[in-house]
């Protein structure tokens, strides 16, 4: 008998971002929006800018930010928290700012829940200052 046994583990349930299942490692854990993660950048020391990571990171989320200040970050997060969205789809509307109903494909809303959502980034959009 071998004393180099490994312990056996559960079988993990299959990651599925489309039914909303994630693995362990983020149960708990919050989603950042591409706009949210700009100001989080924006933030850091200049000494710790001059690294391949952070340049490529400050790279893209300059490409794909969508909303710019502090205020409208804000306002965007509060304003889907009222959706009752699960997390990761609260993070997919933020970042994409889809356009059409049929772009959010949220799991579990109507299509006139969504068109509201929608409505709301887009008038979020439009005014920030």
């Amino acid at each position: 008998m071998s004393h180099n046994r490994r312990a056996r583990r559960a079988p993990q349930e299959e990651e599925d971002a489309s039914k909303l299942k994630f693995g362990e490692d983020f149960e708990g854990e919050e989603f950042l929006f591409i706009s949210e993660v700009h100001l989080l950048l924006q933030k850091t020391p200049e000494h710790q800018k001059n690294t391949p990571v952070y340049q490529k990171t400050a790279k893209y989320v300059e490409l794909f930010t969508k909303f710019h200040n502090e205020e409208s970050v804000r306002e965007i997060r509060k304003t889907l928290m009222r959706h009752k969205l699960h997390k990761y789809e609260l993070v997919q509307l933020a970042n994409l700012c889809c356009d059409e109903v049929e772009e959010a494909n949220l799991c579990k809303k109507s299509d006139e829940e969504i068109r509201s959502m929608l409505d709301d980034i887009g008038q979020l959009k439009k005014f920030q200052t």
